[in-house]
Parts: C-alpha cells; structure tokens; sequence
C-alpha cells in the first residue's frame, strides 16, 4: 500500500501523536515513533526508529499481515503495530526496547505488547475527545446563530406564517387608504406559495390575479418601483378583466431567484391614488419583503440545524443498527406529548429537540458495546450510564439551550430516586426529562432489540402504567396513552421517508 504523504492527512494532529509518544517514552521507557503505511516515517510525530530501513521494513510487513510484528535486532527489539479506522489501517506505531541480554527478549516482548495496547487505547480515546469537541463547538457555533437569530425573530415575528403576516398586511392597508380591496400576491419560489391574499372584495375574480400581476410587472420599467394607475378602463388588458376595475396601485415583492410578487390595492372610494398612497404601499411593502426574507433565512438556518443534528444523530444511530430511527421516533413522541400537556409550542419544540439529541452522548460509546447481542457486563452498563453527562457536556455553556441540556442529562433518572446520573427524586427530575425518558422507554419496548423482539402495545402499556410514579410522570403517561397511535407511527413512516431538508 502506498500513501501519498502530500495528500494524506493523520487521523490525529502530529503534535498529539508527538505527545502520545513522549509521555509513553517517559512512563515506560519505550521510544515510540508513528509511520505511514508504506513504511515513511510521519515527519512531526517524534523521531522515527533508527536503523531507518529495518523499522520501515517491519511497518509494511504489519500492514500486509494486519497484526502486529516483533523481530528481535542485534540488541534491541523492535515491534510495529496497526492502527485501524472503519477496517482499514490508517497509521502504524513502532517501538523499540534495548536488550541487555538474551533472556531480556520474553520480558520485553510483553512490555511492547502492553505499550501497544496502551498507545491504541490513547489514540481511540483522543480520537473520541476530537470529534466529542469538533462536534461541541460545530452545534454550538450552529445553535448560536439559531439564537441571535431567533431574538431578531421575537421583533420581526419570523415565526409567524407568511400568509399570516399578508393577511394582517392587506387588511390594514385596505383600511389605511380606503380601497375596495387590497390583495397580496407570491409566486412559487423554491418550496414556497404560490400563496394569494385578498381582505376586502375584489372587482374581479381571485383566479386572474396572477395573471394581473404578470401583465403589471413586465410593463414595470427598470426604474420604476411603483404602479400607479388611475384610469384601468383605458388599459385594453385591465378593462377586459373587469369593467370594475378603475384604480390600482401596485409594488412589487422582490422574492429570491429574482422572482417577484406583489402587493396591491384597487379602487380607492375617496378618488385616484396619489404620492401618499404609492408611499404607504411601497413602505409596507418593504418590511413585508424583509420579513418574508427573514422568514425564508430562518427557516433555511433552521432546516440546517436540524439537518445537521439529524446527520449527527444518525452517525450515532448507524453505530447501532438496532436503534436506526430511535432519536427521531422518540424526538416525535416527545413533541406530541407535550403538546397533550398542553405546553407550550416551545416547550413543545424543546421536547423535540430534547428527543432527537437525547442520545448524543453515545458518541462516546464504544461501537462493540452498542452492538452487543444479549446483556451487558457490569462494565459495559457502566460505560453507557455515561452517555447522558457526555450528552450533557457536548450542549454545556449553550444558554438557551439549557432546557434541552437538562432533559438530556437527566433523562435516565427515576422519580424513586434509583435512575442515573444524579440519582433525582420526584420534582427534582425536570419536567422534560421526564417526557424524554417515557418516550425513549416507549419506542424501546416496542421497537426490535438485539436481546428481544418489539412487544406488544398491551404489554408495554401494562408495564409503563405499573411503573407510573416510581419510572415515570403520571401526566406524561396520561398524555401518552391518549395519543392516536395510528397518526404517531405514521409520522414515524412519514420522517423515515422525508427527503433531506425537509422539517418534521
């Protein structure tokens, strides 16, 4: 195998191979040096073995034979070890120990083996740091600019639907200046409208609105912002749609792709349209196009952050191929019961997004404990009782995101005090980690694990409802179990078939 060192890049930073081998150098005595597969020293990571070519020589017979190598040198032994990444080898170590005599040779061939040992254990262990801390600050970075943005949103109400705000438009503006009637007008553009607005009664059918528009835009010169149009019936077009028709004014609304839109009002009852009323229309106009770009780059930010979390936590879920969909049922089921709660839509939404990351701290979880067939060793359980403070960390220092920080720390804890991490009692478990964990406990039972097949409804139900009050929240449970359970594993189908990019 030969790699190109230009192109290649290490699984770690030279500096922190560089450092595994000085710190093993200094506990064990052992030199330690890393190389390519094709037996080239990488050049950063401490000093390469000398002879050169015996050490290189023995790097490529570990790699053709996929095991570690040991070969016993004049007065020295010298070892070379594959490093592995998904199945293929990525690194090779190689370390050296003097030999003051023939019978040092067993001894110091298990000191080698136990080096090695330890030196893979630092490199999967820094590996997992790496990415727990590039995938910490990337959501972080990601959440923040959800945040600004979102507190921008609270003035601009970007959350509020674009036909909401037309509608609120198109009726004060028929108000303000008096028109018969005042409608808004928006092409398809990307997924969204085409979307018509009218508050008032138009002279002339809805469906011929578009068509309106067409014909008022491409007559509309480079310049020009506004239509001003007080005689209609001169307009062989105008008059043809309506004989109704006498006045209108018109501004486009730029959209993205350079497509437009329009607002309009029609048939002012005190006279023509004049300055005021172009000014008026245009204003509006104006902060109704920024509000729908606002609306569109919100939910474009938002549709990324979930892409993104979606495509973390489905690294994570392809780590175990009994869980693949868990984060986004158990995400699901969250939103729905608290929305039978009767919280709020952002409680509401904070649930979701409690579920969908309620397992990201299995990132740290080794992939042989997460596939396991049958129960876990004492140890193992150990190991995966740390996900939620992993999961906990990766969102620490987010503050809006603190509600969903907690829910996922916690949600592993019991009302009786005998869950983990904290061991919580009664109200001190917060209340969305309490949905998080119903749900999570739900979609496990009836879902297919490694060590039993889904179970039955009636029996998951019997076995959550004998747990109320000591496992789980009686309101939550309530709120679960009245759920249509049809609609729920339907949006379970649904989300597992939506394409990338499109919400839940």
């Amino acid at each position: 195998m030969v790699v190109c060192q230009a192109a290649a890049k290490p699984i770690l930073a030279c500096e922190t191979l560089a450092r595994i081998a000085r710190e093993t150098l200094d506990a064990t005595g052992v030199a330690v040096a890393f190389y390519w597969p094709d037996g080239s020293p990488l050049e950063g990571a401490f000093e390469p073995l000398s002879p050169a070519d015996d050490a290189s020589r023995l790097v490529v017979e570990a790699v053709e034979s996929s095991e570690t190598r040991v070969e016993e040198l004049c007065d020295r032994l010298v070892a070379a070890w594959p490093i592995r990444q998904r199945a293929r080898t990525v690194l090779v170590a190689a370390a050296e120990w003097p030999l003051a005599s023939s019978t040092d040779a067993d001894s110091g061939r298990r000191l080698l083996a136990v080096v090695a040992r330890a030196v893979c254990a630092d490199i999967d262990r820094k590996i997992i740091q790496e990415e727990s801390e590039a995938t910490a600050e990337a959501l972080a970075k990601s959440f923040e600019e959800v945040s600004l943005l979102h507190g921008l949103g609270k003035v601009l109400r970007v959350t509020q639907p674009v036909a909401e705000l037309l509608e609120r438009t198109c009726g004060e503006l028929c108000e303000t200046v008096g028109a018969e009637a005042t409608a808004a007008y928006l092409p398809r553009v990307e997924d969204m409208g085409p979307e018509t607005v009218i508050a008032g009664r138009l002279p002339f059918d809805a469906s011929q609105l578009p068509g309106l528009v067409a014909h008022l835009l491409d007559d509309l010169g480079p310049e020009q912002t506004v239509v001003i149009i007080n005689h209609c019936q001169e307009d062989p077009q105008l008059s043809a749609i309506s004989i109704a028709l006498e006045r209108l004014v018109l501004v486009p609304l730029p959209l993205r792709e350079g497509v437009s839109g329009a607002l309009m009002a029609v048939n002012r009852s005190a006279g023509e349209f004049g300055s005021p009323d172009a000014k008026l229309v245009r204003s509006i106009t104006s902060s109704a196009a920024v509000f729908i770009e606002n609306h569109c780059l919100y939910r474009d930010l938002q549709r990324l952050m979930l892409d993104l979390m979606r495509a973390l936590v489905s690294s994570i879920d392809a780590k175990d191929p009994y869980t693949c969909g868990h984060s986004e049922r158990v995400a699901i089921t969250c939103r729905e019961v608290a929305r039978r709660m009767n919280l709020s839509d952002k409680e509401a939404e904070c649930a979701y997004m409690a579920g969908l990351l309620h397992d990201i701290g299995k990132i740290g979880t080794p992939e042989h404990i997460l596939r396991k067939e049958g129960l876990l060793e004492p140890e193992e359980r150990q190991i995966v009782h740390r996900h939620p403070v992993i999961g906990g960390h990766i969102l620490e220092g987010i503050k809006q995101l603190e509600p969903i920080r907690e829910a996922i720390l916690h949600h592993h804890e019991r009302l009786d005090g005998s869950g983990y991490p904290d061991g919580l009692r009664g109200d001190q478990v917060p209340l969305l980690a309490r949905v998080v964990g119903l749900a999570d406990a739900f979609d496990a039972m009836t879902s297919n694990r490694p060590y039993r097949p889904m179970l039955p409804f009636e029996h998951v139900k019997r076995e959550i409802e004998r747990n109320v009050g000591t496992q789980f929240d009686v309101r939550a449970v309530d709120a679960l179990f009245s759920l249509d359970m049809n609609r729920l594993m339907r949006q379970f189908v649904e989300r597992a078939a939506a394409p990338s990019g499109r919400t839940a």
